[in-house]
């Protein structure tokens, strides 16, 4: 007497999704925070830079099983025997597509400035002048901002840090508005119930700006010079220009320097330290943020460095912002099961 029976296809666990989209989410900004730190590295060393965008990752599932059972009456031979048989199968087939970063979307990201929306757009956010601006800007109303060959203005410093002083305040705003010639930043300095100290600061932005006349507001422009008392003009950096800038950083191994396999960095009586400490070493280090090996060294941001982390993931999160034209396709995760 015999007894079979049979199983059909399973379903995938639910558990196994958000586990696969954690893993997926975690290695796909890993490389990210890899391959933005080589690029800053090679640009370093005059290497042309490399992206290459996760534009989907597509995860089939598949999931079978099949179960028999026999059984057989008692004899002198087996007086009692039950026969299990069971097979299942599991395939798991990830598909990752990359797109190079060229042509015009390379001009558009990498190239051109970063739009003064979206700069002040980080400041509404919460981001602090004293950073955002320190890193994104050249220059506002011809104050002149830090870079690899020269310290910054002294009017630069003394702007960002009052700016820093009335946005902790609550007194500095921005909005935009629809113009014909497109989207326009308005600049709000308010004045109502500032005390003596948010009033001074006030007052002394103005004088560094050279804004004239009462009002509480201002236009933000693209531009090295305004063209009235009641324009702020902005020379933003493009993103090249910022991981050039976060390249001097980089502490390049002596018999690099000395045989000028890289370009300079920043000069040693520079006043200003650099925004991002790029280490480096013959062997690979057991902690770091992010760690990536060019020609025969190791290069890496110490996990344990958050003045040098900040600055870093804000230079990630301008690469959405640096983009002007039509947007690329976003990382998604498609998963069929059956």
């Amino acid at each position: 007497m015999a007894l079979a029976l049979a199983t059909g296809c399973a379903s995938v666990s639910s558990e196994r999704l958000k586990a696969d989209r954690l893993d997926y989410g975690q290695v796909i900004a890993d490389s990210w925070k890899k391959q933005t730190l080589l690029n800053v590295v090679r640009l370093r060393y005059a290497d042309p830079p490399m992206f290459l965008e996760v534009t989907s990752v597509i995860n089939s599932y598949s999931v079978a099983g099949r179960a028999n059972a026999g059984a057989s009456l008692p004899s002198a031979v087996d007086p009692n025997v039950l026969n299990l048989f069971a097979e299942g199968a599991w395939s798991n087939t990830p598909t990752v597509t990359y797109q190079p970063l060229i042509g015009e979307h390379f001009t558009r990201s990498m190239l051109q400035p970063i739009p003064p929306v979206a700069i002040f757009q980080m400041l509404q956010a919460g981001w602090s002048p004293k950073f955002v601006l320190s890193t994104a800007v050249s220059s506002v109303n011809g104050l002149r901002n830090s870079s690899t060959v020269a310290d910054s203005d002294p009017g630069f410093e003394e702007l960002v840090d009052a700016l820093t002083r009335i946005q902790r305040a609550g007194g500095l705003g921005f909005r935009a508005e629809p113009r014909k010639d497109g989207s326009a930043v308005i600049l709000v300095m308010q004045r109502k119930d500032a005390d003596k100290a948010v009033a001074e600061d006030r007052r002394r932005v103005g004088e560094l700006l050279g804004l004239t006349g009462d009002s509480d507001e201002f236009d933000v422009t693209y531009g090295l010079v305004p063209r009235n008392g009641r324009e702020v003009a902005v020379v933003t950096r493009s993103m090249l220009e910022i991981m050039l800038y976060l390249g001097g950083g980089v502490e390049l191994p002596p018999e690099h320097v000395a045989s000028g396999r890289a370009l300079p960095g920043r000069a040693a009586d520079a006043k200003a330290a650099p925004l991002v400490r790029i280490h480096s070493g013959l062997s690979a280090p057991s902690d770091a943020y992010a760690a990536v090996q060019f020609k025969d060294h190791w290069y890496w941001i110490a996990d344990d460095d958050i003045v040098s982390k900040r600055p870093f993931t804000f230079l990630m999160l301008l690469f959405s912002l640096a983009e002007t034209g039509q947007p690329a396709a976003a990382p998604v995760v498609t998963v069929p099961t059956r």
